[in-house]
């Protein structure tokens, strides 16, 4: 399988990526660090490949508008979660509820476009697996994906969930893992192995939640006081408000923001707070290269040893072995 992606304008290809469709369990994992800087593009991006299986994470922002050109040649299955905030400063519009999204589909062969907007930042993880990568993770006879099965054997394309679905937490934490891990050789082949099939499992999961379960509206209302609540912890994670504070902020009752956050975000407040703080911590420590001490200041710990066993609970590595 062929895949390779471009900003429609420029000369040169983001990526080209020939990855063949076959496992090969002895095989290297291959690693690759990339970055971009030029009118109209600012992009760091990590790839991970291997017989079958192509991973890669992307960090990005435009000066303007721009269509990104992506073209998949052979049958893969794929899984793309795209992230999204305003720049500060940024005179665009807030991306409004969600923030992010992800589906899984089966390509059989494709080339398209996205057109992507200036003033925000976005995050993108995409995962590619050939036919016998993705059956080797999930039983073709599994009732998780009975439909999706259906269609990869005809050589429809798909998409697993009708429409895109908002990134859970539990997703995010996996696609943290998958790329922070420092595990190397096999044990790394196995982890990223469970880690991708953990990241299915969880969207799997997501939609047949959503069947189970009538769509539940939300009054536009109550919508626009948690987003305000979670912009208030987006950009106040070091001072945060207690939620009784945070509450009063939003002018909701205490009991029915702790419970509406948790439904709309699929989160709880604490847990993206955590979340917050923690991505932000490994930035300072990893681009900005800022003492331990320093990070657990600026991200809300008056105490290096809280900070610190907060890390390794969220990352699985203490700071110190970051900086490393």
């Amino acid at each position: 399988m062929i895949i390779k992606s471009k900003i429609v304008g420029l000369p040169e290809w983001l990526f080209i990526e020939d990855v063949p469709d076959k496992c090969a369990p002895n095989s290297p994992i291959s690693e690759k660090r990339t970055g971009l800087q030029r009118t109209p593009v600012k992009m760091e991006s990590y790839q991970i490949s291997t017989g079958g299986m192509f991973l890669l994470h992307s960090d990005m922002s435009f000066d303007r508008p721009v269509k990104i050109h992506t073209e998949v040649k052979g049958e893969t299955i794929t899984s793309q979660f795209v992230f999204y905030r305003k720049i500060s400063g940024s005179k665009q519009k807030d991306p409004g509820p969600g923030r992010s999204r992800h589906n899984v589909r089966y390509i059989p062969s494709s080339a398209e476009e996205y057109e992507l907007q200036a003033g925000l930042e976005y995050s993108y993880f995409l995962m590619v697996l050939s036919k016998e990568f993705y059956f080797k993770l999930i039983d073709p006879a599994s009732s998780l994906h009975e439909h999706f099965v259906q269609a990869i054997m005809e050589g429809r394309y798909t998409s697993f969930a009708k429409d895109d679905m908002v990134v859970t937490y539990e997703m995010q934490r996996v696609i943290s893992d998958l790329k922070d891990t420092r595990r190397s050789g096999e044990a790394r082949r196995i982890h990223t192995e469970s880690k991708i099939s953990e990241l299915l499992l969880y969207q799997f999961e997501q939609l047949q939640d959503s069947k189970d379960k009538k769509e539940q509206l939300y009054p536009k209302e109550d919508v626009n006081k948690l987003l305000k609540a979670r912009n208030i912890l987006d950009e106040h994670y070091a001072e945060a408000p207690t939620q009784k504070e945070l509450a009063a902020e939003v002018t909701m009752n205490e009991f029915k923001l702790r419970q509406l956050f948790k439904d709309y975000f699929s989160v709880t407040i604490h847990d993206y707070l955590t979340r917050v703080r923690m991505e932000k911590a490994r930035n300072l420590l990893l681009d900005e290269r800022k003492s331990i001490f320093e990070v657990a200041q600026l991200t809300g710990y008056n105490h290096q040893q809280n900070f610190s066993v907060a890390f390794k609970k969220y990352f699985g590595i203490a700071p110190s072995d970051l900086k490393m």
